[in-house]
Order: structure tokens, then C-alpha cells, then sequence
């Protein structure tokens, strides 16, 4: 979804072509010219942040992304997208883990990348994952490959929440 503050310029721009043009202009031609230079700001202010590189890596461009026709995103795919969730260097940053190291890679940050291309405890079940930049248009390219890689990373979410709630148990008693 658009940043709310970038559609709000867009919504004061058609606003303000409108009372400029009147009614000689087709108010969808100027939607359409504001909804592209929308995309336009969101896609500079994306590719210059510092925060959600890896989300960036995955998803470069927003348009395709936005426009992309398939592909439900859960609960789980918005976590492995956005870093978030059971992964131990997210859980770390919020002093939920006392390391952010794999528990299976110790010289390793668990984290979605880890977690999904090199940690041995997923591996076997990851099979041939293209790399991050390809991912989401390997996803794209087919309804089961969306399916099948949305899956995998529930089962690798279910399992990191799974072993986050074991830690938590062992450590409360």
C-alpha cells in the first residue's frame, strides 16, 4: 500500500488540477498522471532509506510489487519480508533473546536470510530457493511456485516460534 502521506499529496494534487482545469480535463487522466508520479516519490524515498534493505532486496521495485496480480501475503510471508517475528536478531534488538546468533550456526545472526539460504537446520527442506533479488519474481512467475515458497516459510516460521517457545519454557523454569 502507498505511504497514507504520499496518497495524501496525491489525492491534494488532483484536488488542486481539478479546480485549475475544471471540468475540460478527464478526472481519470489526471489520477492517472497522479497516481504515477505517487509511485515515482515512493519509489525514491524506498530506494534511498536506510531501514527495510532487506524487504528492499526482496521487493526492489513497489510498482511491480503493488500491481503484482497474485500472491496472498499472510501473517508469516509479512514477517519473513519485513525481518520481523521469530527470528532471534529481531527478537535480540527487543531483548526477547539474550543473542541474536543461530542456535545451530553460532556464528551466524538468525535472521531471514540466514534462516532460509544457509542455516542447516532448514536447508533440507528449502531445497533450490533462487536468491534473495530473484525470489519474488520466482514466486510471481507461477501460482505453485508462490504456493510452494509461501508454505516453506510458514513451516520455517512455525518452527522458529515452535523453538522461541521451547527457550521461553526452559528458561521460565
Amino acid at each position: 500500500m502507498i505511504p497514507v502521506d504520499i496518497l495524501a499529496m496525491e489525492m491534494r494534487e488532483i484536488y488542486l488540477a481539478r479546480a485549475e482545469m475544471g471540468n475540460g480535463v478527464p478526472v481519470d487522466a489526471i489520477r492517472r498522471a497522479e497516481r504515477q508520479a505517487s509511485l515515482v516519490t515512493w519509489q525514491v524515498r524506498w530506494d534511498s532509506a536506510t531501514n527495510g534493505r532487506w524487504t528492499h532486496q526482496l521487493i526492489p521495485k513497489v510498482e511491480e510489487w503493488l500491481n503484482r496480480g497474485r500472491g496472498e501475503v499472510n501473517f508469516h510471508l509479512t514477517q519473513f519480508l519485513t525481518g520481523h517475528g521469530g527470528f532471534r536478531k529481531y527478537l535480540h534488538k527487543y531483548r526477547h533473546e539474550d543473542s541474536p546468533e543461530c542456535p545451530t550456526c553460532p556464528s551466524a545472526s538468525e535472521d531471514p536470510e540466514h534462516v532460509l539460504y544457509y542455516c542447516t537446520r532448514y536447508r533440507g527442506r528449502a531445497g533450490v530457493v533462487p536468491p534473495p533479488e530473484s525470489l519474488m519474481a520466482f514466486m510471481l512467475a507461477t501460482e505453485d511456485n508462490w504456493s510452494s515458497t509461501s508454505q516453506l516459510i510458514i513451516d520455517i516460521q512455525r518452527d522458529l516460534r515452535r523453538c522461541e517457545r521451547q527457550r521461553r519454557e526452559r528458561s521460565d523454569a
